[in-house]
């Protein structure tokens, strides 16, 4: 605001010594358009610079995102074993006390009837076969419970160094996750104060873009004022025809202005029109299933981060990083790749003139070249490109023109 404010101020100094014909304004407007010249080569490469910077930060969120992602997937992961795991251990000190107390009924069992008990079963064989038999079968029985006391200590014993082993995984994967989301948050707010800058560049740029044009409309029009005197100090018999051509040439003049201004409208209507002439409506997929509001709708507006009014050729559907985004339809990707303004992005054709794009994605699902189906998952959600938020920046376009999506979907 204060650069176009000071750009203003010299617009109207310049003007008003060129109006008085103060001596030296050819040389001072000279100076002046060089050194904004100057200053918007500067401000240019600032802004290349700061478009790279923006760049290797979005890649390094992607990546963070990817780290969390699977950070957090771990977490899940190692929570369900434990829980199986803690379950394992519940059952298996069940059985220890199930056969502990069968054990102990045997012991009683000993104890209160002495060893006679057992002789008895032994001694009140028939027959010596069956002696025989009987006296494995006691041996047999007090060797399965000891074995199995032991065989059931150990389960339980294994099952609680697993489980401890798996609540040290969850707490160090836990602190993984924590850092995790601390170096995304770190990375989002290095991105938008980059961002940021890179708008105020941009800003600045309009601004001394606007000058300059300025000067060369003021250069232009003081060469015509100078043309016009020199023809003045002609003689007089060719003053009348100065005066005549003169008189053409702003006839001529006024018919071109007439016809530019003709035609610029015509291109103006035919851009305004365009966008709002669609040949069906109902025929694409919502993009994000999970989000169904729109945060900045098709239409002029001026931009969140740039501040310039420009055509907002699509709508924004806020939604969370890492969102699932689907193809609208079926169709093939004909371009699929980064850039600083649409950071990452996907361009799908879906035949008969018709093309979806979506903007600002954390990540990319599928490759240019790739067929997909109406509802297949293409890409993430995200906040890459010159964006102030996590959102989907959805566009349809129709023989080339930018279409308004709510009348195709």
């Amino acid at each position: 605001m204060k650069r176009r404010y000071q750009a203003g101020i010299i617009m109207m100094l310049i003007s008003a010594m060129i109006a008085s014909n103060l001596p030296m304004t050819t040389v001072f407007a000279a100076a002046k358009k060089q050194q904004v010249k100057q200053e918007t080569k500067k401000l240019e490469e600032q802004s290349r610079k700061m478009q790279q910077e923006i760049k290797d930060l979005d890649e390094k969120m992607i990546k963070s995102n990817d780290a969390y992602e699977a950070c957090q997937e771990k977490l899940i992961s190692v929570q369900k074993q434990l829980k199986k795991t803690q379950q394992e251990l519940k059952e298996a000190k069940a059985s220890k006390e199930d056969q502990s107390r069968i054990m102990s009924k045997r012991i009683k069992f000993l104890y209160e009837n002495g060893n006679m008990a057992y002789m008895e079963v032994i001694f009140e064989a028939n027959n010596f076969q069956e002696f025989l038999k009987r006296a494995d079968y006691v041996s047999k029985i007090s060797k399965y419970d000891s074995n199995m006391f032991l065989q059931l200590q150990t389960t339980e014993d294994k099952i609680r160094m697993a489980t401890k082993s798996l609540k040290q995984d969850y707490q160090n994967t836990k602190t993984l996750t924590a850092k995790a989301k601390t170096e995304k948050e770190k990375l989002d707010q290095a991105a938008a104060k980059k961002k940021s800058k890179l708008a105020s560049y941009q800003k600045q740029l309009a601004s001394d873009k606007e000058l300059l044009a300025w000067f060369e409309a003021e250069e232009k029009r003081q060469e015509e004022m100078d043309l016009a005197s020199a023809k003045d100090g002609n003689a007089d018999n060719t003053t009348s025809k100065a005066q005549s051509e003169k008189n053409m040439t702003g006839s001529t003049a006024s018919k071109n202005t007439t016809s530019k201004a003709t035609t610029e409208s015509k291109k103006e209507n035919t851009t305004t029109s365009s966008p709002s002439t669609t040949v069906s409506s109902g025929n694409l997929i919502w993009p994000v299933p999970s989000c169904h509001s729109i945060s900045s709708g098709y239409g002029y507006r001026i931009h969140p981060v740039t501040g310039v009014r420009k055509l907002h050729a699509g709508i924004d559907i806020p939604c969370s990083t890492g969102t699932t985004i689907v193809a609208a339809a079926s169709g093939t990707v004909v371009d699929a790749g980064y850039n600083a303004y649409n950071g990452n992005y996907l361009k799908i054709s879906h035949g008969n003139g018709l093309e979806t794009m979506y903007l600002h994605c954390s990540k990319l699902l599928a490759s240019s070249g790739a067929r997909v189906s109406g509802g297949q998952t293409i890409a993430k959600s995200g906040a890459t490109g010159m964006v102030s938020g996590a959102h989907l920046h959805f566009v349809v376009k129709k023989n080339g023109n930018y279409v308004n999506p709510q009348n195709y979907l």
